[in-house]
């Protein structure tokens, strides 16, 4: 079982080319100014939007400091695909809301430190593309590039016309350079007037619980798809129903040497409760498998003196 353990991305990591903030869609909130009911105002401190509740003739107090005036909504864009993030009541919350754009491709341009993966979720477009330099700024050089398709090609006419095109909508990308200040493109590119979109982001360090070397994820892991919705009924009797994301949880087992089980309890004993991104092989044919997600439980069984077992589910957030 392999998972990214993420490096944390502060505002002073994004680099020129990056996602702004405030976005062309985005306006910063400034004291003194009145607002109208509805509007959205942003915080770049915080990174968060916040929706006004009611009519304001002169915003004095900041949005996270008037929470029965202001609604704290998602984060701004440059940090939509950031994943979990602290929200101004200091909650620790992850919300599923893909950055997409029809205009332009999307590229984040950050600064890394010993970033060996990253994980890409709820591509849409026509490609993903990831460059790693050996330093920021002048005489940089791209020591690698990788890149793939998000949707299958036309393999004739009735397919281009009729066909149902496979879309690699979530991507692994391992074995990258390790730079102590490492330049890092993510690009998800288009053609014109295409939907380009990232809902979630994970960079950082590839770890694997110590089983590779024995036995690993054995077969027969389940994967079980979902959909996340909510419902609610009127007075009139309607219900409606909002669908917000799709993932699936994910089940199995992991054979390892005994000798390793007081290594993979620390290790699972850190994921409890926490989102990643998980892969249960890094073998062909199973890149569909990578989910972000919770470890919800991880039962740890000696089976005989050189033979441990690990009977672990994931629950799957919204991507």
């Amino acid at each position: 079982m392999y998972y990214i353990e993420r490096n944390p991305i502060t505002n002073a990591m994004f680099l020129a080319g990056s996602i702004a903030e405030p976005s062309a869609s985005e306006t910063i909130w400034v004291s003194g100014a009145a607002i109208t009911k509805g509007q959205e105002r942003i915080r770049p401190a915080l990174h968060r939007v916040f929706k006004a509740a009611a009519d304001i003739a002169s915003s004095t107090v900041p949005p996270e400091d008037e929470p029965t005036v202001w609604q704290d909504m998602r984060p701004t864009e440059r940090y939509l695909p950031l994943g979990p993030m602290v929200r101004a009541d200091n909650k620790l919350v992850y919300q599923s809301q893909a950055l997409e754009s029809t205009a332009a491709d999307l590229e984040y341009r950050f600064v890394q430190r010993y970033a060996n993966a990253i994980a890409l979720f709820g591509l849409k477009g026509a490609a993903w593309r990831v460059k790693v330099y050996d330093k920021v700024g002048a005489g940089q050089v791209l020591i690698t590039e990788r890149t793939g398709d998000i949707k299958g090609p036309a393999h004739s006419y009735w397919d281009y016309a009729y066909g149902q095109r496979l879309r690699q909508d979530r991507v692994l990308i391992t074995d990258l350079p390790i730079y102590p200040n490492t330049e890092i493109r993510v690009t998800v590119e288009g053609g014109a007037g295409q939907t380009r979109a990232i809902s979630q982001m994970e960079v950082g360090k590839l770890r694997y619980i110590p089983s590779v070397d024995f036995g690993g994820v054995v077969y027969g892991i389940n994967r079980s798809p979902k959909a996340f919705t909510t419902s609610k009924v009127e007075d009139n009797g309607t219900t409606s129903v909002l669908i917000y994301g799709n993932s699936y949880d994910m089940s199995g087992s992991i054979k390892l040497r005994g000798t390793r089980e007081d290594a993979a309890l620390i290790q699972l004993r850190g994921l409890i409760g926490r989102g990643a991104a998980f892969a249960p092989t890094l073998i062909a044919g199973y890149a569909q498998s990578l989910v972000f997600g919770v470890l919800k439980s991880s039962d740890v069984s000696r089976e005989s003196f050189n033979l441990s077992s690990v009977e672990f589910k994931i629950e799957g957030l919204p991507t």
